[in-house]
Order: C-alpha cells, then sequence, then structure tokens
C-alpha cells in the first residue's frame, strides 16, 4: 500500500470523547473511519486498520471478536499511561502498535504511517510493562522494524527526535515543572550543566522556552516518571 491510499478504519471506544477525538484527530488523513466498526460491517472488504481505545471490557471483547474476523488487519491499541497493566496481553502480543491515550494529533498520524509500512510502534509510557512480555513475543515479524515512541533511561533517543537519554530525563523533568536546581540534585549534576541540558533541548526541539519544551514533551506522549 502505498503513501497515499486511503486507509479503512474501525474505531472501538467506549467513551464518546475517545471516539470523537480519534475520528476528528483523522479528519483530512488516508485513516477514514467506518460508522460501523462491526463483524458484519467488515466481511471481506472490511477495514485494513483497527483502532482500539481499551476502555472497559465491552470494548475488548468488541476488539476480540473484531480481530478475529479481521486477522488480516493491522491493530492499534490504546491504553492509559497511568495504568497500563489493565491492557489484556493477548491482543497487547498480536498488536502492531501500543500508545499512550493521550497522543498528539501530529504523533498519532506519524504513528500510524510508519505501522502501515510494517513498522511496529509502542508508547514509551506503556514501554516498561511491555518489557514485562516474553523475549520471543516482543519480537517483531521478519522484515519489520521496531520503534519506541518517546525514549527511555535504557534506550537510545528514538528516531522521532534528536535528544540523548540525559536529554530525555532533563524533559521529563521540565514537563514536571522542575527548576535547573531541582533538576541537578536529581541527577547529581551541576546547575551549569543542567543549564546547558535545557539550552540544548529547546535549540534541538525548535522551542523558545521551557513551557513550550514542556508542551513539545506531552504532544510526544513524554511525560515525567
Amino acid at each position: 500500500m502505498s503513501s497515499g491510499d486511503e486507509v479503512p478504519t474501525a474505531l472501538v471506544a467506549s467513551s464518546s470523547f475517545v471516539r470523537e477525538g480519534l475520528t476528528s484527530f483523522l479528519g483530512g488523513t488516508r485513516f477514514r473511519v467506518t460508522s460501523a466498526p462491526t463483524v458484519e460491517a467488515t466481511g471481506e472488504g472490511g477495514p485494513l486498520l483497527i483502532l482500539a481505545s481499551l476502555d472497559d471490557a465491552s470494548s475488548v471483547e468488541a476488539t476480540r471478536t473484531l480481530r478475529a474476523a479481521r486477522g488480516d488487519a493491522i491493530l492499534v491499541i490504546f491504553g492509559r499511561a497511568d495504568a497500563p497493566t489493565s491492557l489484556p496481553r493477548d491482543l497487547c502480543l498480536t498488536a502492531q502498535a501500543v500508545l499512550d491515550r493521550d497522543i498528539g494529533r501530529d504523533t498519532l498520524v506519524k504513528a500510524l504511517d510508519a505501522v502501515m509500512s510494517g513498522v511496529t510502534v509502542q508508547s514509551a509510557n506503556l514501554f516498561s510493562w511491555m518489557l514485562d512480555r516474553p523475549r520471543a513475543a516482543m519480537e517483531a515479524p521478519a522484515g519489520a522494524q521496531q520503534i519506541i515512541v518517546a525514549g527511555t533511561d535504557e534506550a537510545e533517543a528514538p528516531p522521532c527526535h534528536p535528544l540523548s537519554s540525559r536529554e530525555l530525563n532533563v524533559l521529563r523533568c521540565l514537563a514536571d515543572g522542575a527548576s535547573n536546581k531541582v533538576i541537578a540534585l536529581k541527577f547529581d549534576l551541576a546547575e551549569a550543566t543542567v543549564k546547558i541540558h535545557v539550552k540544548n533541548i529547546l535549540r534541538k526541539l525548535k522551542t523558545q522556552n521551557r513551557t513550550q519544551a514542556a508542551i513539545w514533551a506531552r504532544e510526544h506522549g513524554i511525560y515525567p516518571k
């Protein structure tokens, strides 16, 4: 499938707020949300992409049913960063992407484009839990790549931004409103060193101040620990 082809998309979400939000995010993109994400409505020409916000038992069951009926479809799951273990393991193991439900629009569209090209995507906020999965299950299919949207302490900076792991840690503190002095104490650094890190973060992210950097972090799924 080329990057310009329309992608029929089934949206499973119990929350009307989530449904309306995701539908709005995808408006004007190649991801066309179907009006009735049911097995009967999909059939042979059903959705190539399933977006599932697993908020309750009914959304989980609906996703399992739709996934079973359309095993060839690509599955993207949305979870809460503050409750990653609430996600059903069986669906996560077969999903091509597991994303933070608060993901920003631009990051979401980029993640979906990546998934459609054969890349697997995981949000950093859910990454620590995903590491608990068996190694065999973590491996991407042959020929596929695996990326992380936003970095972790153990991982190198992901391709979606140029920050180092130390800069990511400082950015997380900025997103939490920490001062340079607090950041310096937390990582046993000199305040002058923290100032350099902050300056580099602003330059790399092309932001003007700490507030803009914090907003950027939120939109890209980078949250305080």
